[in-house]
């Protein structure tokens, strides 16, 4: 009795017994709605202002949820809190995006790695793991791990758009081109705020002859400062 309590399924946000989100806090959810058809920034529709005159490097960026209330505290505690498990147990609120957008387009799955030095005080790589768990949700293939960070940088979270951009210049390589030439490959990141760390993601992926590249994270944060 008392390990069936210990090891009883939690919801991922607030910890009340649930195997993914529980009730009340799947409630909290806010889809994204209306938004730009490019970036996934809330608009009243077409394209934002910024993507009307500096598109980002890649086709499209979706996103199901806006980031807040409990979804933001399970992504919290994701890549704060020792909270691998919760990768697995939001999975099903996504996979079907991502599952959706992979097949339309024949797409390979390649999550936004860490950069080494933080995936060992993290323990984890928390964009993996999300890509990994969707992937198994929806059915897909296992993502693929062609790109390597190869520079450090400081958290983005409180830098504004250009100082993100700034930030990640030149942080991310192919490991290999051949696995990316002709090939339309999907980005997996948990939030994306400004786009930077995709943008960033998807030059190299262009320059190795990606056909196309896609963005899909679990939530939309924020927008263009």
């Amino acid at each position: 009795m008392v390990l069936d309590w210990l090891f009883a399924p939690q919801c991922a946000a607030c910890t009340e017994p649930a195997s993914t989100l529980c009730s009340a806090c799947v409630g909290s959810l806010v889809e994204v709605g209306t938004a730009c058809g490019r970036c996934a920034e809330p608009t009243t529709g077409g394209l934002c202002r910024r993507c009307a005159t500096m598109p980002l490097p890649l086709d499209q960026i979706l996103a199901p949820w806006q980031f807040g209330g409990q979804l933001a505290a399970a992504i919290k505690r994701l890549k704060f809190a020792n909270g691998a498990h919760v990768a697995r147990d939001v999975a099903p609120l996504w996979a079907p995006l991502l599952a959706a957008v992979v097949e339309e387009h024949a797409a390979i799955v390649v999550p936004i790695p860490l950069h080494w030095r933080r995936r060992l005080v993290r323990g984890y790589d928390q964009a993996w793991l999300l890509a990994v768990h969707a992937c198994a949700a929806g059915g897909l293939p296992s993502p693929r791990s062609l790109l390597r960070r190869i520079r450090g940088a400081p958290a983005q979270s409180k830098l504004s758009a250009a100082a993100r951009r700034e930030n990640l210049r030149g942080a991310f390589t192919v490991r290999d081109p051949c696995d990316v030439a002709g090939r339309t490959i999907v980005l997996v990141d948990d939030v994306v705020t400004t786009g930077a760390t995709l943008a960033a993601a998807a030059l190299p992926l262009r320059a190795a002859g990606a056909i196309a590249v896609y963005g899909v994270a679990l939530a939309r944060a924020g927008g263009f400062v």
